[in-house]
């Protein structure tokens, strides 16, 4: 049976061919990609971070559910001043952070931009602009413990300062593991600025929390 001519040809690998391939071999070698120093630094980096936050399933089970609860913030407030009070803003909710309960720093740092969503409706022209220089308020929190504090602007960032520290100590505040609501009110009588803080602790988490997880906070 006849065969076409494709089949018949022998193929001849020569020294030439096998010298061409080895070259070719080594070109392929020279050319694999080899990290720079940059590039084994951003990646120890990017490492480096994840191993310092929590982006786990439990705890963004655990943020999820948090985020979802409401709790009765009128349990931190004294009966007589709870009957007093006007209106409670909507909540800011947040993972305290190491600088929010540091030694040195003495005051809570809060979002600018929640606070002029959700608290900033409570307040008259003249306070928001008193900002700068502080408004004094009253704080409330867990077992009805209060502190005179100050309300004010950072530069660009609402804190609240003087008398935070002491409340740190008098609720037992610890970063990463702790959750807190916080709200603002003003009291009907007296139409003074108070706010009331609500905390949750989460013995499991202790870092800080990955950009998914804190992105269910709202």
């Amino acid at each position: 049976m006849p065969t076409s001519a494709e089949e018949t040809t022998d193929v001849r690998i020569t020294r030439q061919d096998k010298r061409a391939a080895k070259i070719l071999v080594a070109l392929s070698r020279n050319k694999r990609y080899h990290p720079r120093e940059g590039d084994e630094k951003n990646s120890s980096n990017k490492k480096g971070k994840a191993e310092k936050e929590d982006n786990s399933k439990e705890t963004m089970m655990i943020i999820k559910a948090w985020n979802l609860a409401k709790p009765d913030l009128v349990e931190n407030i004294p009966s007589r001043v709870a009957k007093l009070v006007d209106q409670f803003s909507q909540p800011i909710k947040k993972q305290l952070t190491v600088s929010d309960v540091k030694e040195d720093q003495r005051r809570l740092m809060l979002g600018k931009d929640e606070v002029k969503k959700k608290m900033h409706p409570l307040l008259t022209g003249s306070e928001i602009k008193r900002l700068t220089e502080g408004l004094d308020v009253t704080v409330y929190g867990p077992g009805k413990v209060s502190r005179t504090m100050r309300f004010k602007m950072w530069s660009s960032t609402p804190v609240l300062t003087s008398g935070w520290k002491g409340f740190v100590d008098a609720c037992d505040l610890k970063e990463h593991c702790d959750f807190i609501h916080i709200w603002m009110f003003r009291r009907r009588e007296t139409r003074e600025l108070c706010f009331v803080i609500d905390k949750t602790k989460y013995s499991t988490i202790t870092k800080p929390l990955a950009k998914e997880i804190s992105d269910q906070i709202n």
